[in-house]
């Protein structure tokens, strides 16, 4: 890197202000938010009667929680090469307008297939939505930055979970499992033209954005000659590394979602709480991984040890779920076990999406984060519905947490296996490793 580029980051970064993170992280943080409570608030109207309303049982009411990832698997590689190649804010406003109105028809169904239908196409929409915002950020953060920027959008995770908790046990028990879907359904629409109003698809399109500011970002961003050689959408799917660290998030996802979805019916059961109660009882787990992905986020990035981070988190996540099956007569001890399980829960995704964002030409970004979410997402239709399965054949979570268990430990022995690259700063400047 020349010395007149380097002064020129050094001057830009005397001038950074906080506008990227007002006007792109925070209303797509909370927009989902909104996303994430609108398919996974089905474990509360399981709990508020939904099931005998619909005259279901717990393994229907888990493959319910499941369909919508297979409705979700099927646009994860197209809504990817879809925002790389039109006006990724745009598309993001009309997906979140469009889950809005399915969310809040879910409260109307009559039957299990309606729900089953409803679930899909839920999915489906939301499909685009995570590799989309994905790709958007990949555009508003240098290298030195991506796993803190990471951290602090995916904040979003625990953060749903902690707003649904408590909100969604209030209105199931105010109301009914209807209301819940329909209340929870009208905020997408309404943060969909938020960030309509304030952000803008990338730094060049930004007028509220410095010049300097824009050229830091830019310049802070890893060029094609340091990534690896792919030129093609179906090179950038079907290289090792992107394959490799689907398999990895295939794993994750069936032990996490397995665990999140049943996470009320598992504290209720536990602490034979009321509803108001469980709801607080669940957000527990969920302040406990706020804490855990601003942490990993941040040493992640000073260390450049991504990789590592991501196994360990992983499983330090399994072995915290393992434990809390051991006092099964203690309630206290296994409820702080779940809470401590809570802070390794989405930890692992702040390093782990810096990884293919760095791997991959930039314009291809897109498409290797749709196939890593679009083979990870098996595991999001597989985790719930055999957690229920198991739960329902077993009368008991304990076995189901098992499996998930097990999916973890997988997760975290790929890991040794990922090969990344490691940015340092030297004088100011990015120095790639081999």
């Amino acid at each position: 890197m020349s010395s007149e580029t380097m002064s020129s980051l050094a001057h830009a970064a005397g001038r950074i202000t906080a506008k990227r993170w007002t006007h792109i992280l925070v209303p797509l943080l909370f927009l989902y938010v909104i996303n994430f409570i609108d398919r996974n608030n089905i474990g509360f109207a399981v709990i508020g009667g939904m099931n005998a309303d619909l005259h279901i049982d717990n393994a229907a009411a888990g493959l319910a929680g499941g369909v919508f990832y297979i409705g979700y698997l099927i646009l994860q590689i197209p809504g990817g090469i879809l925002a790389e190649r039109f006006d990724v804010k745009r598309l993001i406003v009309g997906l979140a307008i469009g889950w809005g109105v399915l969310a809040i028809a879910t409260g109307l169904v009559q039957d299990l297939i309606q729900l089953l239908v409803l679930r899909f196409l839920l999915g489906l929409i939301e499909g685009a939505v995570w590799p989309a915002i994905l790709v958007m950020l990949s555009r508003w953060f240098t290298d030195r930055e991506r796993s803190t920027a990471n951290s602090i959008w995916l904040l979003c995770l625990p953060l749903s979970f902690v707003i649904m908790g408590p909100i969604s046990g209030l209105i199931v028990e105010a109301t009914s499992w209807r209301w819940l879907f329909i209340i929870e359904g009208f905020p997408a629409v309404l943060f969909a033209l938020l960030v309509l109003a304030v952000g803008a698809a990338k730094p060049q399109q930004a007028g509220w954005l410095p010049r300097a500011e824009r050229d830091y970002i830019l310049n802070g961003q890893a060029g094609t000659t340091e990534r690896v050689k792919v030129t093609g959408f179906r090179q950038a799917v079907l290289h090792p590394q992107v394959l490799l660290l689907s398999a990895i998030y295939l794993f994750w996802l069936l032990g996490a979602v397995g665990f999140f979805t049943w996470a009320p019916a598992i504290m209720k059961q536990i602490s034979s709480a009321s509803l108001v109660n469980t709801g607080l009882l669940s957000t527990l787990p969920y302040l406990a991984a706020l804490v855990g992905l601003l942490v990993v986020g941040r040493f992640a990035d000073r260390t450049r040890r991504r990789k590592v981070f991501v196994g360990v988190d992983l499983a330090c996540l399994a072995l915290f779920l393992l434990v809390s099956t051991l006092f099964t007569g203690n309630h206290i001890a296994s409820l702080a076990c779940l809470v401590a399980a809570g802070f390794f829960l989405f930890a692992m995704h702040a390093p782990f999406w810096a990884i293919p964002m760095e791997t991959v030409p930039q314009h291809l970004t897109g498409a290797a984060i749709g196939m890593i979410s679009l083979i990870g997402n098996i595991g999001s239709f597989i985790g719930p519905y055999l957690m229920g399965y198991v739960q329902q054949a077993t009368n008991s979570f304990t076995a189901g947490l098992y499996v998930l268990v097990a999916s973890l430990l997988v997760a975290a022995v790929l890991t040794v296996f990922v090969r990344e690259r490691r940015v340092a700063e030297v004088t100011g400047a990015v120095a790639v490793h081999a």
